[in-house]
């Protein structure tokens, strides 16, 4: 534990303060000549702060590469949105995870199948609107930044549901509005956050964001909930103090993800069709790992300046009308 100060943080226990550098610069109870002899340093990294976030360059020094302008966070090219850094689901990550290796919750946001199954069929509609209505049609597919799932629905009341979820290489994700009513038509939606799961160890993790807060009279939108919020559904992972019961009749994102192991074993799993975004997502990182290894740059890396605003993301809503939905399925065929 350490305490902000003007020149550096200060280490609660003795008191030692280290600089931006990350030189120890004062011993309280040390004299001044035995801390120049001592002369102890501490490991210090570049870091950025953008959107209410503080992020950590941990490469070699002056290797630093630009902090990537994604669309729905450079306020540069927009002016209807106010940028704010959350955890908005505490110490915990998406669908309150925590306890679990990284890797297997982030696989989560390119797995659209368990939102029929886990949060529908296994433990009721935990979630409300369009999701919870109309039989689906499910593909993958690589972006330029990472993967993506595509879901189109039906809907009861004719309209078309197109919806899409994206891994940004290497722990960022987008997810558009889960709360999707289906009834107001729309094209491209966008998500109103760019999150990240962040490894906190191999076996615990946790979710940070920035949030583009709509403005509305050049003040932050009352009210307004962030697309991702579930924090006042009914899903039952927000209730982080359920009973052992409760919890085998209504499983959550929690139970699923930290119930494979603290670390899953991948050499265990019989995967399937539907963890086709899963073995793509797989496949993509060990891609860039294998870049790192021949002194590469991996993918999302942002070194041009020039080129390094509104890069496109690829996650979004879009509501059809039957007619517009009829339309383009003519054209596809």
């Amino acid at each position: 534990m350490g305490r902000v100060e003007e020149e550096g943080l200060r280490c609660c226990y003795h008191g030692w303060l280290y600089d931006t550098r990350g030189q120890c610069i004062d011993m309280p109870c040390e004299t001044e000549e035995f801390r120049r002899r001592m002369d102890v340093w501490h490991p210090a990294y570049q870091t950025t702060e953008y959107g209410g976030l503080v992020f950590v360059y941990m490469g070699p020094p002056g290797t630093e590469p630009l902090s990537p302008m994604y669309d729905i966070i450079d306020t540069r090219h927009r002016d209807d949105v106010v940028l704010r850094g959350m955890r908005l689901w505490g110490d915990y990550s998406v669908g309150f995870v925590k306890d679990c290796n990284w890797l297997q919750h982030y696989e989560n946001i390119v797995d659209p199948w368990h939102l029929l199954v886990l949060h529908q069929m296994i433990s009721g509609d935990q979630f409300e609107g369009a999701l919870m209505q109309g039989a689906p049609r499910i593909g993958f597919e690589k972006t330029a930044l990472g993967v993506r799932y595509n879901l189109v629905k039906d809907l009861p009341n004719g309209n078309r549901f197109e919806r899409h979820a994206e891994c940004i290489i290497p722990n960022a994700f987008i997810i558009p509005d889960i709360r999707e009513t289906g009834t107001i038509l729309k094209r491209q939606e966008r998500g109103s956050e760019l999150s990240w799961a962040v490894p906190v160890d191999n076996e615990h993790v946790t979710g940070l964001s920035i949030f583009a807060w709509p403005l509305e009279y050049d003040a932050p939108k009352k009210d307004w909930r962030p697309g991702t919020d579930t924090v006042q559904d009914i899903r039952p992972g927000s209730t982080l103090t359920r009973k052992y019961e409760d919890r085998q009749r209504k499983p959550d994102d929690l139970e699923a993800q930290e119930g494979q192991r603290s670390i899953a074993v991948h050499a265990l799993e019989n995967l399937g069709t539907s963890d086709t975004g899963i073995t793509m997502l797989r496949h993509l990182l060990r891609e860039q790992i294998k870049r790192v290894e021949q002194g590469l740059d991996p993918i999302n890396v942002m070194r041009d300046a020039r080129a390094n605003h509104k890069i496109p993301t690829n996650a979004w809503n879009t509501i059809l009308s039957p007619a517009e939905a009829s339309a383009f399925q003519a054209s596809e065929a």
